[in-house]
């Protein structure tokens, strides 16, 4: 990867929540930009929910991937492949202890088009509690 000063992007991620039978799917879609530093991309970008503006950094590192929230949510959880990994999650209302024990990470970005896809394939634990399957796709493109 060479180093860029941040294109900017639209995005779109689909999380889909499977609990058992039940299933929920979010979408979100925003703005942002897309940089990389190194060996690492960034996708920075922010959005709007019921307690308030949110703003988002994507770490997307070879063998890891970092996800970092704050404002209305405060929340960082890194993503390892086959690993569990400790993370928090926090609001107006409490802070939550989390853990993601990561099944898959896939990542592709091409340079020539300004696209990216980052996959992540997880099992959410908060408070020590299993919350389900999670699967995170964010898709992006320079405009």
């Amino acid at each position: 990867m060479k180093e860029t000063n941040g294109i900017p992007a639209r995005l779109r991620q689909v999380a889909v929540i499977r609990d058992g039978p039940r299933q929920e799917t979010v979408v979100l879609e925003a703005d942002g930009v897309y940089y990389i530093k190194g060996e690492t991309g960034y996708l920075q970008f922010e959005e709007e929910n019921e307690l308030g503006r949110v703003n988002n950094i994507v770490k997307i590192a070879p063998d890891e991937v970092t996800i970092l929230r704050s404002g209305a949510v405060e929340m960082r959880q890194t993503f390892r492949r086959r690993q569990e990994t400790p993370g928090h999650y926090g609001t107006v209302f409490g802070r939550w202890a989390m853990a993601a024990k990561t099944d898959a990470i896939e990542f592709h970005y091409d340079d020539k088009r300004k696209r990216g896809r980052l996959f992540l394939s997880y099992e959410l634990f908060l408070q020590n509690e299993r919350s389900g399957r999670h699967t995170l796709t964010l898709t992006f493109k320079g405009v």
